[in-house]
């Protein structure tokens, strides 16, 4: 069994440095970069949802990105519009040449010349044959508002939903986590009597090594219990926006 337990013991170290390993590459680190991670799980736990639902249209990144297409969309529609204004370009340029000849085979060719000017002009556009074009323009541009619209609703409605299931996972996840920390104090205490009643040649090695392994399968549900915590108030604070600080 000791030597069982040390194989899996082995089997974790390798799979820790892979899993650095890959961490390094995902955050173009180069290989072999040394760092260690924390071995314990800090959870805040009195998280509300009053909290989360706090000011989260004007903080949460997805109903943020779905109001801004909507300004977009707006825009869209006065630059469509725009089209049925005249138009008026402005046009301007300077010329210049310069001829040196030291001989020329024409007499008639003069041996220098040179040409210079400033030139400049107005150009006016009237729409007038494609109104009816412009017309259909815009109204598709003010249905791209609309969509645009909807789309933003829908997002709020997705978004409130996803707080309330995150919300509804982390009380649940909360409670199945105090219930592993009683039961890890329960598995403690279990070896420390199975352990005497050992010494006093009560039970046989069997018992003892059963209660023991029943104590190594509660910290593995403890463990367990935490992260899955720590996922939900990391999806928690994800939703409101606040995951980096």
């Amino acid at each position: 069994d000791m030597n069982a337990q040390k194989a899996r013991q082995l089997e974790q170290q390798s799979l820790i440095s892979q899993l650095k390993s890959a961490l390094n590459r995902l955050m173009n680190v180069p290989p072999g970069n040394p760092f260690d991670v924390t071995d314990s799980i800090p959870i805040n736990m009195v998280i509300s949802v009053e909290e989360i639902r706090k000011d989260i249209e004007s903080i949460n990144p997805s109903i943020l990105i779905a109001k801004k297409n909507i300004d977009i969309a707006k825009l869209i529609v006065k630059e469509t519009r725009a089209d049925r204004l005249p138009t008026v370009s402005f046009n301007s340029n300077y010329n210049f040449s310069r001829l040196d000849n030291k001989e020329v085979v024409n007499p008639f060719t003069p041996l220098f010349s040179q040409n210079k000017g400033f030139n400049y002009g107005l150009t006016a556009s009237i729409p007038i044959l494609n109104n009816l074009n412009i017309k259909r323009l815009v109204r598709q541009a003010q249905l791209g508002v609309r969509t645009q619209q909807l789309l933003y609703d829908n997002q709020k409605f997705l978004t409130y939903h996803a707080i309330n299931r995150a919300y509804r996972d982390y009380e649940q996840l909360k409670k199945a986590l105090a219930l592993e920390e009683e039961n890890i104090l329960l598995a403690k205490e279990n070896v420390q009597i199975v352990l005497e009643t050992y010494r006093l040649n009560a039970i046989t090695l069997v018992q003892l090594r059963e209660a023991q392994i029943s104590l190594s399968e509660a910290y593995d549900r403890l463990i367990a219990a935490r992260y899955n915590t720590k996922v939900s108030e990391i999806e928690l604070l994800s939703l409101k926006g606040e995951l980096v600080k």
